[in-house]
């Protein structure tokens, strides 16, 4: 039995590299704009915070990665880079071995900004956690609980993928540890009278660590089955009528 994903007739397209038909084992190209995101982790202390200040209504931590979740219009992982030693042998010939492996510590995202400003009030709140534009200080610090200004008090846990165009099968993963934002996004909020449209607010966050293991793709698989039921309740809309 031939397995669906096989790329043994790859051998047989390698002249016009036309991957068409029916025939069994052609293999399907990639095809993108199928991506989700994730943040499983959110600092607790932004909901109170856009309650106490912001306009959006936002009242819980569920409410934050829900926004977040749906108003993702691109995301822009890290790569990277093997650098190499090189060497100079006689009359200027040159050779090199690895070095050292050097990976982008930062992944952008672009959101959908909507009525409200939602995605303003996560991130302005987000980043004023980590330092209040007043004092220049935090304003997380040591309490009976034992939390304060750590890492897992301000930082978040970030799972990116993408699928086939079925929205299930996960293709595509990758798991963004340690990530804050870098930037409080004001100053997408310009108007001109003669401009009306939309804003997507791009946010570049830090990234500490980016695994792309196993267990980070049976993570997304499961993330992905949970958003892929939402296309039933889709499918039911006319159902009312």
């Amino acid at each position: 039995m031939t397995m669906k994903y096989s790329f043994a007739e790859l051998g047989q397209n390698i002249l016009t590299r036309k991957f068409g038909g029916t025939t069994v084992g052609v293999a399907d190209p990639y095809v993108s704009g199928y991506h989700f995101l994730w943040f499983d982790k959110v600092p607790t202390g932004i909901a109170s915070y856009i309650q106490k200040n912001g306009i959006s209504g936002i009242s819980s931590t569920s409410e934050i990665q829900n926004i977040l979740a749906a108003s993702c219009l691109s995301v822009t992982p890290p790569g990277g880079t093997l650098n190499k030693i090189e060497y100079t042998g006689l009359g200027g010939v040159k050779w090199a071995v690895p070095g050292n492996i050097d990976y982008g510590n930062t992944v952008s995202v672009k959101f959908l900004e909507f009525n409200k400003t939602p995605v303003l009030d996560i991130m302005h709140n987000w980043v004023k956690l980590i330092r209040d534009y007043r004092t220049g200080a935090t304003d997380l610090v040591d309490g009976d609980d034992g939390a304060g200004y750590t890492k897992a008090t301000y930082a978040g846990l970030m799972y990116y993928w993408t699928t086939a165009p079925d929205a299930q099968t996960v293709e595509y993963y990758a798991a963004y540890d340690g990530v804050f934002p870098s930037k409080d996004p004001q100053d997408l909020f310009t108007s001109d009278v003669e401009t009306v449209g939309r804003v997507d607010l791009e946010i570049e966050f830090n990234v500490d660590y980016a695994w792309h293991e196993p267990w980070v793709l049976q993570k997304c698989q499961a993330f992905a089955k949970t958003f892929s039921q939402v296309k039933d309740t889709v499918q039911k809309y006319g159902e009312r009528y």
